[in-house]
């Protein structure tokens, strides 16, 4: 589904969200891990599981691993 009317601040060091955005609704929390992947030529950002994100050594909601 594409979204309409939301503001998005693109920079080098992130993405700023539309405050209407409800990450709630996506099953986003603070905390959460996203990695950059291609799919069919597109560029995606996709959530990183936590047991994906633990076994990297990231820090997963907010704990050390």
């Amino acid at each position: 589904m594409l979204h309409i009317d939301y503001e998005w601040d693109l920079r080098e060091d992130g993405i700023l969200l539309d405050e209407e955005l409800k990450t709630v609704r996506l099953g986003w929390e603070d905390g959460d891990i996203f990695k950059l992947v291609t799919i069919n030529g597109r560029r995606k950002l996709v959530k990183m599981d936590d047991v994906e994100a633990f076994i990297k050594g990231h820090k997963v909601n907010g704990q050390s691993s």
